[in-house]
């Protein structure tokens, strides 16, 4: 434990994910700590709203990619840690968009990849002006995983999200907003003050309302859809690059 830490002012929660120097990036432990964080605020009636941010500097550069429990050990082929680390990360993302209180993504700098995806799974973006988003994932030869593609899809449209997937675009605050990804844009440096603020408001409903409302909105928008096996599609991109590469050697 250590990567993740909680505040509370009055029923809402501050969540910090701070990895230190490495970019923000999502480690198998970092994921882990991150899951248990929202399990326990899930359990807690005391808290109506929960505020999930990064660093001043970068919110999350994405999934670490220089984690072997996330990718295996090092000329490793057909690893099945890749697999468990798209089943992780999915988790991840389910533990958050699955809290009863509503949610608040507070985005300075960075949100790549794994980063942009959490930050998807929350209810509400608050985005510093500097702030940007990216999903290079279908660029590098990967499916967009962790059930994800559906809330992008939701978000932002299918024409949108397609652009934003097959251009590898750098999304800035304002498009963000203009796209539906943010919520509110602000200062740099003040998308925390400001998704407290909301977060605050949010949490003037009374709690079963919040809770029920939030649940029946939820159930309007997750119709059936293909993401139950973008794990297993994530896992067989990484092997076909592997034996791709294994061919040209």
């Amino acid at each position: 434990m250590g990567l993740v830490t909680v505040e509370r002012s009055g029923a809402v929660a501050l969540v910090r994910y701070d990895r230190g120097g490495s970019a923000n990036a999502l480690s198998a432990a970092a994921m882990a700590e991150l899951i248990a964080t929202a399990d326990s605020l899930r359990a807690d009636r005391t808290v109506a709203a929960v505020v999930l941010t990064g660093t001043p500097r970068v919110f999350c550069a994405g999934i670490d990619l220089s984690d072997p429990a996330l990718w295996g050990a090092p000329g490793e082929e057909q690893s099945p840690a890749p697999l468990a680390a798209a089943e992780q990360g999915k988790a991840l993302c389910e533990a958050w968009a699955g809290l009863p209180q509503i949610t608040v993504a507070a985005v300075e700098g960075a949100a790549i990849g794994g980063g942009a995806v959490l930050a998807q799974a929350l209810d509400w973006r608050v985005m510093g002006r500097g702030a940007r988003m990216r999903l290079p994932e279908a660029r590098l030869g990967f499916n967009l995983a962790w059930g994800t593609l559906p809330r992008l899809v939701s978000l932002i449209g299918p024409a949108r999200a397609k652009r934003a997937l097959f251009t590898d675009m750098q999304i800035d605050a304002a498009l963000a907003a203009d796209w539906g990804l943010a919520d509110a844009v602000v200062d740099d440096g003040a998308a925390v003050a400001e998704a407290m603020r909301l977060a605050a408001e949010a949490a003037q409903v009374p709690g079963p309302v919040l809770r029920m409302t939030k649940r029946a909105i939820a159930a309007q928008v997750e119709a059936p859809h293909l993401a139950h096996a973008d794990a297993e599609q994530f896992l067989l991109s990484i092997w076909m690059a592997q034996r791709d590469k294994g061919a040209r050697a």
